[in-house]
């Protein structure tokens, strides 16, 4: 799924990796800015408006342990306590969320700091929050995917469930979507 990466992502790139794989896989001197976790003053957020290529690595970066976000202590120097949208990480990562599509994979998105942050967000009604997308595992009753969607639409995140279990249809979503990207399946197209 990684070597994907490049093809459906031109913009930023967000990881709770704190690993290398992501600059390794997109390649050398392709990243025009980044920002890691407890980081500072490297003018992340306006390369991010300009449109560069970024990437922000939420827990920080494996070689610098200055960056590291694990503990409570490192959550709360982050982010706040409550969120301060005037720290580095709170104020990059609400205008990606406002000013972007996401596509959330990997990920539970079962309640965390970057959801409540997103909560926060949506709850000041400050901004038009664009539509969010979210390959997730189809969960085990109808109830159960009920009560996600619930929590995630209200936040703009748009559930793309796969059959549990069926992981390898993640990447079969994503080469999908580049290929239509590409115009590859013109069948799929809006016919006017």
């Amino acid at each position: 799924m990684i070597r994907l990466l490049p093809s459906f992502s031109h913009g930023c790139l967000i990881t709770t990796n704190f690993d290398p794989v992501i600059e390794q896989v997109i390649g050398k001197g392709v990243l025009d800015g980044y920002m890691h976790g407890l980081q500072q003053g490297n003018k992340f957020v306006p390369k991010l408006i300009k449109g560069d290529r970024c990437i922000l690595k939420l827990h920080g970066d494996a070689e610098d342990h200055e960056t590291y976000v694990f503990t409570e202590q490192q959550y709360r120097k982050a982010y706040g306590d409550p969120v301060n949208f005037k720290k580095p990480l709170p104020r990059a990562l609400r205008q990606i969320f406002v000013s972007h599509s996401l596509l959330f994979l990997g990920c539970s998105l079962e309640q965390d700091r970057t959801l409540e942050l997103f909560q926060i967000i949506v709850n000041k009604r400050e901004f038009e929050i664009p539509d969010h997308f979210a390959i997730l595992p189809e969960p085990d009753s109808a109830d159960a995917k009920n009560q996600k969607a619930t929590r995630l639409l209200p936040l703009k995140i748009r559930p793309i469930w796969y059959t549990a279990n069926e992981h390898h249809l993640v990447e079969r979503y994503l080469a999908l979507a580049v290929d239509m990207a590409e115009g590859k399946l013109t069948s799929f197209a809006r016919t006017t």
